[in-house]
């Protein structure tokens, strides 16, 4: 990497790491609520369902911040407790977002409730079974807590499992105007991968970050090559390198609107 390249990477993540991001990002809506476990709850569901069009990302996003604010109680929690999903995912195989029917929305917030119910917040699920086991990568851990016909969450031993690496930047990373933070207390932000999203491959691969495949493609997004990039990074923002994912990521997303 050249010093070019590493001051360029510099210069775009304080850039683009402000308060305005949130204003086009699902981020926004773990924001929306004060208590720690409510944010920790939305973050979970806003970064799942973060693909596609980010258009349509947020409006779906907004339907279920609608429903919970329906049911009375104004926290993401409470509506899982209280059985407001079931009013708002029924039990049918229609798609809710792209891929994603009702039943597995079903699936996957009955699976969150039962973890707040055992263990009182999300993140005390998520330490208690990590600490728990020897798995090298917190993504891991937290697929292992989801069945696996829960296809929402990445169940993939080679995927580089982008939504849940931007959920743990979103959990991990303090001191920022984005992420919140509230694991940092027991998980490092220097152990955090790279979420691979297709602007940040692009991104990358311009800057000579990673190589294109010999027929001249970008890559497939692989745990190792999150792990790579991460590690490249890393040279960058030390005990920090996923803060170039603001960098990549918000000059891909100026690029193409």
């Amino acid at each position: 990497m050249t010093s070019a390249t590493r001051e360029r990477l510099i210069e775009l993540a304080e850039r683009y790491e402000t308060k305005d991001f949130l204003k086009k990002d699902p981020s926004q809506f773990m924001h929306r609520y004060q208590e720690k476990k409510d944010q920790e709850v939305m973050a979970f569901i806003a970064a799942n369902l973060a693909f596609g069009k980010r258009e349509q990302i947020l409006s779906h996003l907004e339907l279920i911040c609608g429903s919970i604010e329906k049911d009375g109680k104004a926290s993401p929690c409470e509506w899982l407790y209280s059985g407001g999903y079931l009013k708002f995912f029924k039990k049918s195989d229609k798609s809710f977002y792209r891929m994603m029917s009702h039943n597995t929305m079903l699936l996957f917030c009955t699976t969150i409730k039962n973890l707040l119910e055992k263990h009182g917040t999300f993140g005390e699920a998520v330490r208690r079974a990590h600490e728990a086991s020897d798995r090298e990568f917190l993504h891991q851990t937290i697929a292992s807590l989801f069945p696996a016909e829960c296809s929402i969450v990445s169940h993939g031993k080679t995927s580089s499992s982008k939504r849940l690496q931007m959920f743990l930047r979103w959990m991990v990373r303090d001191s920022s105007p984005v992420d919140l933070g509230l694991w940092s207390d027991w998980y490092s932000k220097d152990k955090l991968l790279m979420p691979l999203d297709t602007h940040v491959m692009q991104e990358a691969v311009k800057l000579n970050l990673i190589a294109l495949t010999p027929a001249g493609k970008i890559p497939s997004p692989t745990l190792k090559l999150a792990v790579s990039l991460t590690k490249e990074m890393a040279k960058v923002f030390p005990g920090d390198p996923v803060r170039a994912d603001y960098a990549l990521f918000g000059l891909g997303v100026d690029e193409t609107s």
